[in-house]
């Protein structure tokens, strides 16, 4: 078909697939103030993206069914894995994640899933609210304006959440819940998943409490929690280990690891490790060029005179010089007083 425009044509030929924005989003998800929320936007086009079905066609081209991009009840997406593909940080799209829930756009679980040989704490799960996203889609309604909508209850959510083992066939592949997400793609070849998994069947929590860092309450939970979310369980786990090998079972050290690894934006063990090293190189490098550029001292030659203690001896003759120039004056002066005395001495009688 023509249009009339060559470009258009061209760009109509163009099989655009990704994610949607309707206009009306950046006017209904705003902040408080009024401005746009965009990572919020962005990562709720990302989720309705993925909710989308895809249509099955058979060979003329008929739509003849229809299914999910992903596999099981709700869509597995960790905190990371928005921030890999959108160059958000973690805290960015946890934040957005957060206004989201709370603004009724979002529904967000977090579970347990295990298995014979694995267990994986705390994997996220979002589904969005399509009742109040066909609002702000639809008409003038901001998201201050939404109310809470149940969304429906379906079968698999009421099952327990260790899957079986055509779940666990049907989901092969899926990376472990720090990087990726139960979807259709991945990036990972089977060891690296494997041993990621390994590290993050490992509970902090139990790690906390086996390794006797001190008494664990609501207080610690919470931290825990906190790090978790801000980057890893396998990350808190390995700044546990790295204070256990120094013998320092405190909290304290935990936490200064964790908050260099934060400030490096360490994404896992194995990144934490690389950067730790770049870091180390970087400081002797600057350190030897520090020394390289300092200026030479410049010495002195010391005469001979001049003793390990510092003191300057005077030699012998200058001594003795100045010894008989003195005594040469007294006898001088003896001489004198010798010769005036000797006209006045009385006389002698024999």
């Amino acid at each position: 078909m023509n249009s009339g425009c060559q470009v258009a044509d061209r760009i109509g030929e163009l099989e655009i697939v990704g994610n949607i924005v309707p206009h009306l989003w950046y006017k209904n998800i705003t902040f408080s103030s009024g401005k746009a929320h965009f990572v919020a936007i962005t990562l709720l086009a990302d989720i309705v993206y993925w909710y989308r079905p895809t249509m099955i066609r058979d060979e003329s081209g008929m739509i003849v069914g229809a299914r999910t991009k992903f596999k099981g009840d709700m869509l597995q997406k960790s905190y990371q894995a928005f921030a890999d593909t959108y160059g958000f940080t973690k805290r960015q799209v946890k934040d957005a994640i957060d206004f989201l829930v709370d603004h009724h756009l979002l529904v967000r679980e977090f579970r347990t899933i295990s298995t014979s040989s694995i267990i994986l704490s705390n994997v996220m799960y979002v589904q969005p609210i399509s009742g109040n996203i066909k609002r702000v889609m639809e008409e003038r309604c901001n998201v201050s304006e939404l109310t809470s909508v149940c969304p429906p209850v379906t079968p698999e959510r009421t099952s327990p959440s260790v899957p079986t083992s055509a779940q666990l066939r049907q989901g092969e592949g899926a990376p472990e819940m720090e990087e990726g997400t139960y979807t259709e793609s991945t990036s990972k070849n089977p060891s690296e998943k494997n041993e990621q998994q390994q590290r993050a069947g490992e509970c902090p929590v139990t790690f906390f409490k086996e390794n006797e860092f001190g008494r664990f309450g609501s207080y610690m939970q919470g931290k825990i929690q906190s790090w978790c979310e801000r980057l890893s369980d396998s990350l808190v786990v390995e700044a546990m280990k790295r204070a256990v090998e120094q013998g320092k079972h405190y909290w304290s050290y935990v936490d200064a690891i964790l908050m260099k690894w934060e400030r490096l934006q360490v994404e896992d063990v194995k990144d934490a490790r690389e950067k730790e090293n770049e870091s180390m190189v970087e400081k002797m490098f600057t350190k030897s060029s520090r020394r390289a550029g300092r200026k030479p001292v410049r010495t002195e030659m010391l005469p001979d005179w001049f003793t390990e203690e510092g003191i300057v001896e005077v030699p012998d003759e200058s001594i003795d010089e100045e010894f008989e120039v003195e005594k040469a004056k007294l006898m001088a002066e003896l001489e004198v007083f010798r010769g005036r005395k000797s006209p006045h001495t009385s006389p002698v009688f024999e």
